[in-house]
């Protein structure tokens, strides 16, 4: 029950945060059979709630035993299926920790659980597919090679984003055809599976995102349009051609901001200023919008509720109501016009 409110609350929020979430999916996704979901990851903690809000069914997701440190912050991602995964940088005997880990994936996917992994390891602001790592396809190996008559599905997903670290940006996201993982390993050729496996759910992912090489990627990434970064079926195609290029600097995506943006600004000043003081001390450009969004859903409404009680004292629960609304639509309207 906690676990469906936070996430009501997520959906309305991110519904807010970005002018417009697109959804599409290549066929219909198996609700009751174990499924490995494989995404890209450019946005940190955004990722995975957009697939959360997406998905068929609830989700579990592996997270950097990092995001775990603080003891409020690892009590909400653990009400949101969070499992904790532990790097050797984490300071602990990670092999050890993470045995557990995979355990209780194993015993997640014999329930027909469905679980969300980030293949590359880590995340990356560059509008590419980064090598792969290894951790998804021993999931798949120890789950058939326990229950080899199962089916198990790996199902990629295309996360597209116009602008990774605005708000009032735009979002697509993309689900993949299902791979039966049963058609590609031969637990008798481990070696040759585990390469099968990652070209296939490479490839996968390369065509649901935008994928731009390392080649010329200034100059690509400069030529393209802001809205080619939700399409990258016709994209992609795009970046196979190079008429379009132009010799210029990788540019810098600006916004005209609006009047409704100022008004919600000047209405919400005390969490603006929070976020000035916070902005500078974010190291990684991949966090802006997970920290947007984190004081979005904290200290935003907070303030609202904090100032509609203060329209109560001073006049009437209509009016206090009345005002409340109005801000939660300001933010949104000042999204939309963006």
């Amino acid at each position: 029950m906690l676990y469906r409110f936070i996430l009501v609350y997520i959906r309305f929020a991110l519904r807010l945060f970005y002018k417009k979430i697109s959804i599409t999916q290549k066929e219909v996704l198996p609700k009751d059979k174990p499924v490995l979901y494989v995404a890209n990851h450019q946005n940190a903690m955004i990722d995975p709630l957009l697939v959360a809000i997406t998905a068929p069914k609830p989700i579990f997701f592996l997270a950097r035993a990092a995001a775990f440190k603080n003891a409020l912050v690892a009590y909400f991602l653990k009400q949101l299926h969070a499992i904790a995964i532990y790097r050797v940088r984490d300071g602990v005997n990670s092999s050890a920790k993470n045995e557990a880990v995979f355990s209780h994936c194993l015993s997640l996917f014999t329930k027909n659980e469905q679980i969300l992994i980030f293949p590359e390891g880590n995340h990356g602001i560059k509008r590419q597919i980064r090598p792969l790592r290894l951790g998804f396809t021993r999931l798949t190996f120890d789950f058939l090679e326990a229950h080899p008559q199962k089916e198990f599905y790996i199902i990629p997903i295309g996360l597209n984003y116009t602008d990774i670290t605005a708000f009032g940006s735009q979002v697509h996201v993309i689900y993949g055809k299902a791979i039966l993982a049963n058609d590609l390993v031969d637990l008798a050729a481990l070696k040759q599976s585990r390469k099968q496996l990652i070209n296939t759910v490479t490839t996968a992912l390369e065509e649901l995102t935008v994928h731009i090489p390392n080649e010329n990627y200034n100059a690509i990434h400069n030529s393209l349009e802001i809205t080619d970064f939700l399409y990258p079926d016709a994209t992609n195609q795009k970046i196979k051609q190079s008429s379009f290029l132009k010799k210029t600097p990788l540019k810098k995506i600006t916004y005209k901001k609006s009047f409704i943006y100022y008004l919600m600004l000047l209405n919400s000043i005390f969490p603006f200023l929070i976020w000035r003081w916070i902005k500078p001390k974010i190291v990684s450009v991949e966090f802006l919008s997970t920290f947007k969004f984190a004081l979005g859903i904290s200290v935003f409404p907070l303030f609202y509720v904090l100032k509609s009680l203060l329209v109560y004292h001073f006049s009437t629960f209509y009016y206090a109501l009345l005002y409340f609304v109005f801000s939660i639509f300001l933010v949104r309207l000042s999204a939309v016009l963006k």
